[in-house]
């Protein structure tokens, strides 16, 4: 028999979860947003006085948009089950008078979408803060358009599947979740690259460089390095695997939640 639409989400009933949520986690929350800026100021502080000219280039913004995104959103989405790994409190949340979906949706929307609000709000507060520190006569700043397409688009992309992996991690491990998940991560990535490797060897009949999937391809020829770039390759075949293997882990992170409350 088939549960009752209902009993999988309700507005109100999540509406009060999601107010729970964030009476509980708050303070925290505003901690670890203040923790961000910090490092943002500094760091964005230290590279306007040590670049020449201390100028702000679109490379360096994206660079700085980037990096840290993928850092600070991947650390915060490990914590986001943090309630789990404790006995007490996980008793606690797992007897909430909520569905799976809901909870699962209450850590989804925090970790993903309001992150990356939050984020990209407090970034460009910050970037505007940083140009006004040192004015240069005649020179005009150019501020990064994150909403730009297809760059846009492939940084969200891209942070949607760590924030996956991420969230996976964040359910399926009890305590270091960020550890093991980055450790479990690497070995995977590891694990590809030589799989790729291995295969691109066996298809060009040569010994070929280690690189990831859809990267250039390397190789020596008389001593001669050798490049097969794939500049050619339809952005499709690079998005949708990404797409698929992001739903995944999202898909895979619902049921694991729905284990522990069995």
């Amino acid at each position: 028999m088939h549960p009752d639409m209902s009993e999988i989400f309700n507005l109100t009933r999540f509406g009060k979860l999601f107010i729970k949520h964030t009476a509980e986690h708050y303070k925290s929350y505003l901690m670890s947003l203040t923790v961000l800026v910090g490092v943002m100021v500094l760091g964005g502080s230290f590279i306007i006085f040590i670049i020449p000219g201390g100028f702000l280039d679109l490379q360096i913004q994206s660079s700085m948009f980037v990096i840290i995104l993928m850092l600070a959103g991947t650390i915060f989405t490990s914590t986001i089950f943090t309630d789990f790994g404790n006995k007490n409190k996980a008793i606690a949340s797992l007897t909430l008078p909520a569905s799976h979906f809901e909870k699962y949706l209450v850590a989804w929307l925090y970790s993903f979408v309001l992150f990356i609000v939050v984020f990209t709000c407090s970034f460009y507060l910050i970037l505007a803060f940083l140009t006004s520190l040192r004015h240069l006569p005649g020179q005009k700043t150019v501020f990064l358009d994150v909403f730009h397409r297809p760059v846009g688009f492939q940084v969200i992309l891209l942070f949607a599947l760590l924030h996956a992996i991420a969230f996976y991690g964040a359910i399926l491990f009890e305590k270091l979740h960020f550890i093991k998940t980055a450790f479990a991560f690497f070995i995977f990535v590891a694990f590809l690259i030589f799989f790729n490797k291995t295969l691109l060897g066996i298809l060009l009949g040569r010994d070929v460089m280690p690189a990831a999937p859809f990267t250039n391809a390397r190789f020596m020829e008389h001593s001669k390095g050798i490049t097969i770039s794939t500049t050619g390759i339809e952005e499709s075949h690079i998005i949708i695997p990404m797409l698929v293997l992001t739903l995944l882990f999202w898909v895979a992170a619902y049921f694991r939640l729905k284990e522990k409350q069995v």
